[in-house]
């Protein structure tokens, strides 16, 4: 049997790990604009609407939700649908039409608090998060972790399969004559909101 090892010493020693005492939804919202990403917090019932206008902010004409944002995906679909944006449900859709698509909107199995980091798969697919040059994601404070070790420890109990992609801001590459590229493989922009309040409230 492995030793434990303290989450006090790990975080003084793991930039992977939250500080004691420290607030997780701060951290989380600082780590995400530190990797040039954007966040934002709101209560349960204004999520679809800092969905629909992160959105809209990008003048999007074709959009893919995925299938992990449940009963919001029907509403912000019906809202964009009415100001004439094309909606894709992703698992639906080929990849040329998803591939074409401006905006992507997903939830997450889980967020690191620590990193920034979104953690996508299972009903949001393999691509889910990765296809748009925009991806906007909703995370439930419920997914989101301390930690990295507190997500990895968490995975086989949530039962999301081996398919998954953890997400640090805007995809970036500094290979070509060492100058840094957002969105070479991946979303050149990224938006998080952060759904606080339990299901049921």
């Amino acid at each position: 049997m492995r030793p434990r090892i303290d989450p006090a010493r790990l975080a003084a020693i793991a930039p992977t790990e939250l500080r004691p005492g420290e607030d997780a939804v701060a951290r989380f919202v600082a780590e995400v604009e530190a990797v040039a990403g954007t966040a934002e917090v709101v209560a349960r019932g204004d999520a679809v609407d800092a969905a629909e206008r992160a959105v809209l902010a990008h003048r999007p004409l074709r959009v893919v939700l995925a299938a992990d944002l449940d009963a919001r995906r029907e509403a912000l679909a019906g809202r964009l649908e009415t100001v004439g944006v094309e909606v894709v449900h992703y698992e639906q859709a080929d990849r040329a039409t998803v591939a074409e698509a401006d905006v992507a909107v997903t939830g997450c199995v889980a967020a690191v608090a620590a990193t920034g980091s979104i953690v996508t798969g299972g009903a949001a697919g393999r691509g889910g998060a990765l296809i748009a040059p925009v991806h906007v994601c909703l995370v439930e404070r419920r997914r989101l972790f301390d930690g990295l070790l507190d997500v990895l420890r968490a995975l086989p109990a949530i039962g999301v399969g081996s398919a998954l992609s953890f997400q640090s801001g805007p995809s970036r590459t500094a290979d070509i004559e060492k100058t840094l590229i957002l969105g070479m493989h991946g979303p050149k922009a990224v938006h998080v909101v952060v759904v606080e309040g339990d299901a049921d409230s």
